[in-house]
């Protein structure tokens, strides 16, 4: 059997693949020609250095590994707190009067028109006072006609030195307007004018 066919054969008799006789006479060729006993030994060791540098790659990928397992645990912790913490916040928020009052602050005022000639101003109160102070900066500085009012009113406002700062807005019922130019932590007097009846007026 010449060289070549021996070369052609020395792979799958290193790799264990070639039937018994096929290596017998591989082996019973290679004992006489030191060519073939040469290519042998260089097989072995490309198949020995391709077998130590996929262990290598496996042990240098190891650590990545673990980094990319703990960075998927760490985003999967983040998801799920965030999602904790967005549903305890709203509760928070909804459910404890304090937190509600800073962050949705509104004031409920009432007034009573007498006179069905919708001709005088009326004051609206809030909590017993007949003015309100805009102390946060989370107030929205609206004000709403309750629709339980079912009737429009003319709306002013004044400051604390009787000056008219916003003059006869129409505010139908169930709508709100918005004050501009009010200025926190002021007193504001809030007056309507409407037909007879009693009013709800809110200030969010």
């Amino acid at each position: 059997m010449n060289c070549n066919i021996i070369k052609d054969l020395l792979p799958s008799y290193i790799d264990e693949i070639c039937s018994e006789e096929t290596a017998k006479a591989v082996e019973k060729h290679i004992e006489h020609c030191e060519e073939c006993q040469r290519s042998l030994q260089m097989m072995k060791q490309s198949a020995n250095s391709i077998q130590i540098t996929t262990n290598e790659v496996a042990v240098a990928k190891e650590p990545f590994r673990r980094i990319n397992k703990k960075r998927r645990i760490q985003v999967l912790l983040a998801v799920v707190l965030t999602f904790m913490m967005t549903i305890i916040g709203a509760w928070i928020i909804q459910d404890v009067g304090a937190v509600n009052d800073i962050f949705f602050p509104d004031e409920w005022g009432f007034a009573t028109v007498t006179d069905d000639t919708a001709e005088m101003w009326e004051g609206v109160k809030f909590n017993d006072q007949n003015y309100i102070i805009f102390d946060s900066i989370f107030w929205r500085k609206e004000i709403v006609n309750h629709a339980n009012n079912e009737k429009n009113v003319l709306l002013r406002v004044k400051d604390e030195n009787d000056n008219i700062v916003i003059d006869e807005v129409q505010v139908p019922a169930g709508t709100s307007v918005k004050l501009e130019g009010l200025k926190r932590n002021k007193k504001y007097y809030i007056e309507i004018k409407a037909s007879q009846g009693r009013f709800t007026i809110n200030a969010i």
